[in-house]
């Protein structure tokens, strides 16, 4: 039931965002255009038989589906086909989904008696279109922001025991303005709340958000990681 109500959400929200991305699309005068937003779909299976449930967070996923195609089915199978097919872990590479790797590798050493599951998201839920690699422009956020902020949402459905955004802090600003009335705070005196926070949002007890793995993988992966795992609360 987790994939149809994903799909549900997903779809009442998608009439006003295809409005919104199309006029950007023929606009001529913006030369950023949208990608296809992330849409999780999730291996039920797996998910529903496993002990831990982690959500791992990054920033955006630029060229998804190139150009916003405004087919619903066809960009939530771009997910099933990338992510759960074992592709993206297993093939794409990277140092974005190297340090997954790291951080599932050290997450499942620390706790081996349980069966742990992995969903991958976005802060940024729509990129641009092309090989950008970064924030996509204002006029393509604010169709998001208008019209699909699905991110509490998705955590209501989905219920991950951990949640970790490896989006960096100056994404919190983008956090903030999905997650309302988010608090970060410091895990403790070792890392400060911009090396590593706790985020304290409704009942979830483990959300944290740490930088992105192009910085980590060059200032001690682990010990980040580490001090993450140690703060979880089972």
């Amino acid at each position: 039931m987790m994939n149809k109500k994903l799909a549900e959400l997903y779809k009442s929200n998608w009439m006003n965002l295809s409005k919104d991305l199309n006029l950007i699309l023929n606009d001529k005068k913006l030369t950023q255009k949208p990608t296809n937003p992330l849409l999780i779909y999730v291996d039920e299976k797996k998910y529903f038989e496993s002990d831990l449930k982690v959500m791992i967070i990054g920033q955006e996923t630029n060229d998804w589906g190139k150009n916003f195609t405004g087919d619903l089915q066809e960009t939530i199978k771009i997910y099933d086909d990338f992510y759960n097919s074992g592709y993206a872990i297993n093939t794409y590479g990277g140092h974005f989904w190297n340090g997954i790797n790291r951080f599932s590798s050290l997450l499942e050493n620390k706790f081996p008696e349980r069966k742990i599951s992995y969903i991958w998201n976005n802060v940024v839920k729509i990129g641009a279109s092309g090989r950008d690699q970064n924030h996509p422009q204002n006029h393509i956020y604010k169709a998001e922001l208008d019209n699909f902020k699905v991110l509490e949402k998705e955590l209501e459905i989905l219920n991950p025991d951990i949640i970790l955004f490896i989006s960096g802090p100056n994404y919190d600003s983008n956090i903030s303005s999905i997650l309302n009335n988010v608090k970060f705070s410091s895990i403790d005196e070792t890392f400060s709340s911009r090396q590593i926070a706790k985020l304290n949002f409704k009942n979830h007890k483990n959300i944290f958000r740490t930088y992105h793995p192009n910085y980590l993988w060059r200032n001690n992966i682990n010990l980040y990681f580490d001090a993450i795992i140690d703060s979880i609360e089972l």
